[in-house]
């Protein structure tokens, strides 16, 4: 008796989906399959700069690949333009959302929250006003924690990144420029990750 596929999970977004890849190809400790049960296939799709759009224009990705669960890191980049309005961005990410569930098949997909930025310590490359960005960030999260409730048949959700926005958890967690993360901060956002997979799987398991 053949033995039953494995899961296919599929990493989608910007430059935080790559730098995840090349820290976990340079730390033992981790597995590019999240440690986890079963040995699912995880591909890590990540985009420099990249927003909603971009990933409209890389479905591809998603339709070779055939993913079950899609794990979207996405809006930060969006949010950083002053034209671009919280509902706008909202609105964008909930279509790619029903792009993947109702054009692609996906069966369950996750969006992670964006995270906060941090004054940085050195010289930035994307300077921002860290209040105004990181008043952006809740507003589109609150935002997004409404509309995907939206979803049909309860097959996406926002996922809440733990341990990140305290005072002390962000020192700990982001890199010097304020927007990237440190190598603590790359295994929090591994851990979120791994979790939010194990719960989708459950979420497909007893559909």
């Amino acid at each position: 008796m053949a033995a039953p596929s494995p899961l296919k999970v599929q990493l989608f977004g910007h430059s935080f989906v790559r730098h995840l890849k090349d820290f976990i190809r340079h730390d033992s400790t981790l597995r590019f399959n999240l440690n986890l049960q079963g040995h699912p296939l995880v591909q890590y799709s990540g985009f420099s700069g990249a927003r909603v759009q971009t990933l409209h224009h890389r479905l591809t990705e998603i339709s070779d690949f055939e993913p079950e669960i899609v794990v979207l890191i996405i809006g930060t980049n969006d949010i950083y333009d002053s034209s671009c309005s919280i509902l706008s961005v909202a609105n964008k990410i909930e279509d790619l959302v029903r792009t993947l569930l109702f054009e692609l098949n996906v069966r369950y997909v996750v969006v992670m929250q964006c995270l906060h930025r941090c004054t940085p310590q050195v010289s930035s490359k994307y300077p921002v006003d860290t209040i105004w960005f990181n008043n952006r960030v809740d507003s589109l999260n609150l935002l997004l924690s409404e509309r995907l409730r939206s979803v049909l048949d309860s097959r996406a959700c926002l996922w809440r990144l733990k341990g990140f926005w305290t005072i002390s958890s962000k020192e700990r967690n982001f890199a010097k420029d304020g927007c990237h993360l440190s190598s603590q901060g790359q295994r929090q956002l591994y851990r979120n990750i791994r979790a939010a997979v194990v719960a989708a799987t459950k979420r497909i398991l007893s559909s």
